[in-house]
């Protein structure tokens, strides 16, 4: 364009800049025609312009806009391809242009055409075609009812446009298609306007839970987003059925552990049946209850070829609806491998420090903090520690609970055994009401305070010996091993050399109680237990001092002279101790 003046070169380019603007909104597609049109006729001071779009169907090109037509009939012609000045432009070969249309022999004419030409009193024609990819899809022309020469600058300013035009018919087309596609589905699915527009409101939907999924990296927020959508509690049930969690659409926070109620009152057979489906499918199902009555809906949470669990709801759910349900599982699968990921990554994490701190080898103090940071600890901090024995020790829905008791620190495996480092000493009956709700039958053994986590080890044994008492005694529950002493360090090193008998001292106590219904043996404990005074046994067993006496003789006579002397009264004192955790209960 550089024979073209400054000022149409200045007025050239704001016009493609409006148009540009116009086509970024692209609010209506046919406004975005009528400006090109318009500034087409603007810029190149014709009487009149117009686009015009292919019918590939019929061989035709018809106007689609104009911009300065007079008669009805000029704005809804319809040109084979090929003929007039619109049908040669139309067919793609190049730019074309007539400066006395009528009586240009060179056009092939169509004498309907002619007469509407001569009606508007149109005499010279330009055009160019209009490409999308390659591909001709119209026309865009500028016309005068005068003769004129369209400058080559001025051809180039309308091809410019008509680039424009292509961009917005190609976007014309393609918002075109999505109707149809909407339009199918809706076909499709037999669904009423409502369920159309739900469409929308999916696409906000997993906007909602992948912010909620970003924010919390866990499955939280997801059951809470679909809680509230679909109007109704939403579980999340292990493989197994068991409810996990739960988001209730008239609560902010989801319900974890103890608080969950059974989601479900029909036999479980019922739900494990929608639960297979629900995996086999991969989609949502159905629950039925005995009398064929959808009672609720099932979706699957995987990951890949792995299950996760499912979600639950005891509703019978819409379509539109039971496609939320599917989304949202999807989310929750990819909550959980978050949980899973961050989780396996604090358990590594946590038996290198727990394995390093029990080592027992000195660490820098600047060093350990550093790497207690993670957890809110430091070297300095009072802290417990718990050892806990269950065969469900090391799975996930149990460690997530204890991570969630008030203090846990961290967690960590110590071989057989959960290893638990917390700092508030409430922990303890966390945990207590915890086994009570459950009535999981929990071995678990508390050692601690420690003045700092250095005096890890030390600890971690004194809990060994009295989980090994609480074992020994065949009890669950939890015991403080400062109640358990020198015995339970005993009892802990005969565990694990199984053919020592720590009883067999005293055997001929035990026996002969168990077969007469005496008490000698309690006898003897609390004469070593009350510092071997005859005056404090009588008050601890509630008789009379004589009693107590003849007692002894008789256990004199059982176990020979000197059972009550150093050094066999420690042996001695330590087995019925040893007998005591495992046959009254021993001291918690």
């Amino acid at each position: 364009m550089t024979d073209m003046p400054a000022s149409n070169r200045e007025a050239f380019l704001q016009a493609l800049l409006d148009i540009a603007a116009e086509l970024s909104s692209l609010q209506d597609v046919e406004a975005v025609l009528m400006s090109i049109v318009r500034h087409a006729r603007q810029l190149m001071g014709a009487d009149m312009a117009y686009i015009s779009l292919n019918d590939h169907a019929t061989g035709e090109t018809y106007i689609r806009q104009s911009d300065g037509v007079l008669t009805s009939e000029y704005r809804t012609i319809r040109m084979p391809i090929g003929t007039g000045i619109l049908g040669l432009v139309a067919s793609g070969v190049a730019p074309y242009q007539t400066t006395d249309y009528l009586k240009d022999e060179s056009v092939p004419h169509i004498a309907g055409i002619d007469e509407i030409v001569a009606a508007e009193g149109v005499r010279t024609i330009m055009g160019v075609p209009v490409l999308v990819r390659g591909r001709v899809i119209g026309a865009l022309l500028a016309a005068e009812r005068t003769p004129r020469v369209f400058s080559p600058d001025e051809v180039d300013m309308v091809s410019s446009l008509g680039a424009h035009a292509a961009i917005a018919l190609d976007n014309a087309q393609k918002y075109a298609q999505a109707l149809e596609d909407t339009e199918a589905l809706t076909r499709r699915n037999k669904e009423s306007l409502q369920e159309v527009l739900s469409l929308r409101r999916t696409a906000e939907f997993d906007d909602e839970l992948m912010h909620q999924l970003l924010e919390g990296k866990d499955e939280e927020g997801v059951l809470r987003v679909t809680a509230a959508a679909l109007g109704t509690s939403v579980f999340l049930l292990d493989e197994l059925g068991r409810a996990v969690s739960m988001g209730s659409p008239s609560s902010a926070e989801p319900v974890r552990g103890t608080g969950l109620q059974e989601p479900i009152s029909t036999p479980g057979r019922d739900l494990r049946q929608a639960m297979d489906s629900a995996a086999g499918t991969g989609r949502a199902q159905p629950l039925r209850g005995a009398d064929e009555h959808v009672i609720g809906t099932v979706a699957p949470v995987r990951s890949g070829r792995s299950l996760m669990g499912f979600l639950f709801t005891s509703a019978e759910l819409a379509s539109n609806h039971q496609l939320l349900l599917e989304r949202s599982a999807v989310h929750c699968a990819l909550a959980l491998l978050f949980v899973q990921a961050e989780e396996d990554a604090q358990h590594r994490m946590q038996l290198d420090v727990f394995e390093e701190l029990l080592s027992g080898d000195p660490i820098p103090a600047a060093r350990l903090d550093r790497r207690l940071r993670p957890w809110g600890l430091t070297s300095r901090e009072v802290v417990w520690i718990a050892l806990i024995r269950h065969s469900q020790v090391f799975e996930r829905d149990f460690q997530r609970t204890l991570r969630q008791m008030s203090g846990t620190r961290f967690l960590a495996p110590a071989q057989e055994d959960l290893c638990v480092i917390f700092t508030d000493r409430n922990w303890i009956q966390s945990f207590e009401s915890f086994e009570e709700s459950r009535g999981m039958g929990l071995l678990a053994a508390v050692a601690g305070p420690m003045p700092d986590i250095t005096d890890l080890p030390n600890s971690y044994r004194q809990a060994q010996a009295a989980l090994s008492v609480l074992e020994y005694a065949g009890q669950t529950g939890i015991i403080d091993s400062s109640k358990v002493g020198l015995v339970g360090t005993v009892i802990h090193l005969a565990r694990e050399s199984p053919t020592v008998d720590l009883a067999a001292g005293v055997r001929a106590l035990t026996e002969y109680d168990e077969t007469r219904g005496t008490s000698l043996s309690e006898t003897a404990l609390k004469f070593f237990d009350s510092d071997r005074r005859i005056d404090r046994t009588a008050e601890s067993l509630f008789v009379h001092r004589n009693t107590v006496n003849q007692r002894l003789r008789t256990v004199e006579r059982l176990l020979g002279s000197g059972w009550d002397r150093a050094p066999r009264s420690l042996d001695v004192h330590l087995a019925l101790r040893a007998w005591w955790h495992s046959s009254a209960g021993g001291s918690r």
